[in-house]
């Protein structure tokens, strides 16, 4: 096991975590979800956010290798250190799965553009099942699994055309723009090659867990109950 070297250093200080979440925190937490991180990412290429300092960050997509890396369950714990804070997944070429990005800093009204999302996309006819996802920052996930695998390029087709039938837009939200301040974007950016969405379990850079939440309780969900326990 990769047992931190510094299990007491302080890696992320925020309001959910006052006192701090240090290498040992974050480490224990993945040793604890282990199985479930193992299942979310099986086959899939990974981004991690590895902290080098409180609060800061550095991307890592790629192994020694040059290639991108893949967590099993015999290089978990190599990987998978009390500095690697927040795990990512890649989209492949083909697909069976999409991911809408409702980005927003207005957590209400993110909340209820999610729901717009989602009720639009649970009557799509290429969708089979769809969840909500708290992202483990500001904002939420619309995921749907698709009735069949596909070019992802094609699923990213397929929800366009869909979400513009539906006249989303008229409700005041922006589409395929970077986000505005006061203004939830509905954000497609997922839908591509090699496209990156956090993993469920995962934690965000701000120690706050990716988690699935109810349609009928996302009104009542706060921040707050996404935090892991120390």
């Amino acid at each position: 096991m990769s047992y931190p070297e510094n299990p007491g250093t302080l890696i992320i200080k925020n309001k959910y975590y006052p006192k701090g979440l240090t290498e040992l925190d974050i480490w224990n937490y993945y040793q604890k979800e282990k199985s479930r991180i193992l299942t979310e990412t099986r086959g899939r290429d990974l981004m991690f956010f590895i902290a080098t300092d409180l609060n800061k960050f550095i991307v890592k997509r790629k192994g020694q290798e040059n290639s991108f890396i893949q967590l099993t369950n015999s290089n978990y714990d190599k990987i998978i250190t009390g500095r690697t804070v927040s795990i990512h997944s890649a989209m492949k070429q083909y697909e069976d799965i999409c991911v809408i990005d409702i980005d927003s800093d207005d957590f209400k009204k993110a909340k209820d553009a999610t729901l717009d999302v989602y009720e639009i996309m649970v009557n799509a006819p290429f969708v089979r099942s769809t969840k909500i996802r708290f992202t483990g920052k500001t904002s939420f996930h619309v995921y749907c699994t698709i009735v069949r695998k596909i070019r992802i390029d094609a699923i990213k087709h397929l929800v366009q055309k869909h979400l513009d039938d539906s006249n989303i837009t008229d409700k005041g939200y922006t589409m395929k723009q970077k986000r505005t301040s006061g203004t939830p974007n509905i954000d497609l950016a997922p839908l591509k090659v090699n496209g990156n969405f956090i993993v469920l379990n995962s934690l965000s850079i701000i120690g706050l867990k990716c988690v699935e939440v109810s349609y009928m309780k996302i009104d009542n969900f706060n921040p707050y109950q996404s935090t892991i326990k120390i």
